[in-house]
């Protein structure tokens, strides 16, 4: 049980064990669900640690933050954990639309700018492991903040990056729509900004992508584009083709029929059938 003096937390269980920290899975009680628990051991970079948590972290906003606390003699912290279906393994084992894709970045984004979730926080959510997806498509994360501790350095962009060509891995292959392709390639420009900035060219795109088919635009790879030039040059070749071939079947024809040389037909001559001989005296 870690607890103080408020709020209990039992453990149901345990994640990691070591000199630096433990990591425990746990029940809150007080607001339902799990959470995970980060109990630090290293007393030095306490209050280096709580004073960047007070600077960055409004809990008012930022919800899946619960709270910290001293434990015996640990500094604990306290994150919302999801058990269930991560993006990774929705997206291998469940064949979703292309709109269902575009709702799954919206309501990832969408989550990322109403939570406010500071930039360590985000770069650590921000995994295709890390982001957890129910049957609705609800959306949760998961926070890996062992680090927290060192000098919290982030990658919040290329994983934003790493999440996107994830969700459109089948678009990016068949390189349509080429609204969502340009996108894609805008992200290390895009992702420059806030995430509010992002999250609007991305509600952008997907008012664009709207009622968008399978069908509404063909591939643009290499290999397709060399079929469809190929079936557009031999359709105009075609009624061409099939003219010279008939009238080469009708010459050939012409030719067997009066050709004197074709015409003599020679008895078949038996010597012998099989291992038998026949002799034509008889």
């Amino acid at each position: 049980m870690v607890s103080t003096f408020e709020h209990d937390y039992p453990i149901t269980g345990v994640r990691e064990t070591n000199e630096v920290y433990d990591s425990y899975l746990c029940r809150n009680v007080a607001g339902g669900g799990l959470c995970s628990i980060l109990c630090i051991h290293d007393r030095s970079c306490f209050p280096s640690l709580v004073g960047w948590l007070t600077e960055v972290v409004d809990p008012r906003a930022f919800t899946d933050f619960i709270e910290y606390f001293n434990f015996n003699d640990d500094l604990c912290i306290v994150m919302k954990y999801k058990q269930g279906l991560s993006l990774e393994k929705k997206l291998a084992t469940e064949a979703l639309t292309l709109a269902e894709r575009l709702e799954l970045g919206r309501k990832i984004l969408e989550r990322a700018v109403l939570q406010e979730i500071p930039e360590y926080f985000l770069d650590k959510c921000f995994s295709p492991d890390c982001i957890m997806v129910e049957p609705d498509l609800t959306v949760s994360f998961n926070y890996p903040i062992e680090d927290i501790m060192g000098d919290r350095q982030c990658s919040v962009k290329d994983n934003i990056e790493r999440v996107m060509r994830l969700l459109f891995d089948r678009e990016l292959q068949r390189k349509v729509p080429t609204v969502l392709i340009e996108f894609i390639d805008r992200l290390p420009e895009l992702t420059e900004g806030s995430i509010i900035d992002l999250y609007s060219e991305y509600y952008a795109l997907c008012m664009a992508l709207e009622g968008y088919g399978t069908d509404s635009e063909l591939p643009r790879t290499f290999s397709f584009r060399f079929w469809e030039g190929f079936k557009k040059v031999f359709g105009k070749v075609k009624t061409v083709f099939i003219v010279l071939l008939v009238l080469v079947a009708f010459a050939y024809l012409f030719y067997t029929m009066f050709d004197p040389g074709k015409s003599k037909v020679k008895d078949p001559q038996f010597d012998r059938i099989g291992t038998v001989q026949i002799d034509k005296n008889r």
